[in-house]
């Protein structure tokens, strides 16, 4: 359709300029000046209206143009906004991972010092029951969670251990099954912190 339209408009250019020629001159540029050829009015007709012709193909093409302007400006807009919620977007995450490290680093911070308050504790506990009767404190750690148990022994010297155990083991009840989940509470401790059971 391109080509047709560039092709018509060459001949109506053409077709103009010789209709021009013709109309200064009085006659045709293809003929010598001596033969003087009358204007048909079927022929200016036919040129008028191939004039018309091309005139409403012309309209048609600077519509249409017009019309794929407007859809590309439109486009263009909506790129615009995309760029621009993105842009916005794009801060917001920004903004939020700053917080989040600063969250990270303060609970990091938390941890530490909840890490140490906790072996302070559990080093204050392992001093109280290395201190108590064996039964006494046999007793008292049955109701603890053996990984807390292990906390404490590990504070303990290994002679203070062996006595509460062996207090543990000796006692009426369930005793001997005490005693095994804490060797295997400190076993899994030890294992974690990288030493042999």
């Amino acid at each position: 359709m391109k080509w047709g339209c560039i092709g018509l408009s060459i001949l109506v250019a053409v077709l103009s300029g010789v209709l021009m020629f013709t109309v200064q001159s009085g006659h045709l540029p293809f003929r010598a000046p001596a033969e003087t050829v009358p204007v048909v009015a079927e022929e200016t007709a036919v040129v008028n209206q191939s004039i018309c012709f091309q005139g409403g193909m012309l309209d048609e093409l600077v519509n249409s143009l017009q019309k794929e302007r407007e859809r590309m400006e439109a486009a263009q807009l909506q790129l615009d906004e995309r760029e621009k919620n993105l842009q916005e977007l794009h801060a917001s995450y920004l903004t939020l991972r700053t917080f989040v490290e600063l969250l990270q680093k303060d609970l990091g911070t938390q941890l530490i010092q909840v890490d140490q308050s906790q072996a302070k504790n559990f080093k204050t506990l392992s001093s109280v029951y290395s201190g108590m009767d064996p039964g006494a404190a046999s007793r008292a750690l049955k109701n603890m969670d053996a990984e807390q148990v292990a906390l404490i022994f590990t504070q303990m010297d290994s002679r203070a251990m062996a006595e509460i155990m062996n207090s543990a083991v000796s006692s009426v009840g369930d005793g001997g099954e005490a005693v095994a989940q804490w060797s295997d509470a400190i076993r899994r401790l030890n294992n974690t912190e990288g030493t042999t059971p």
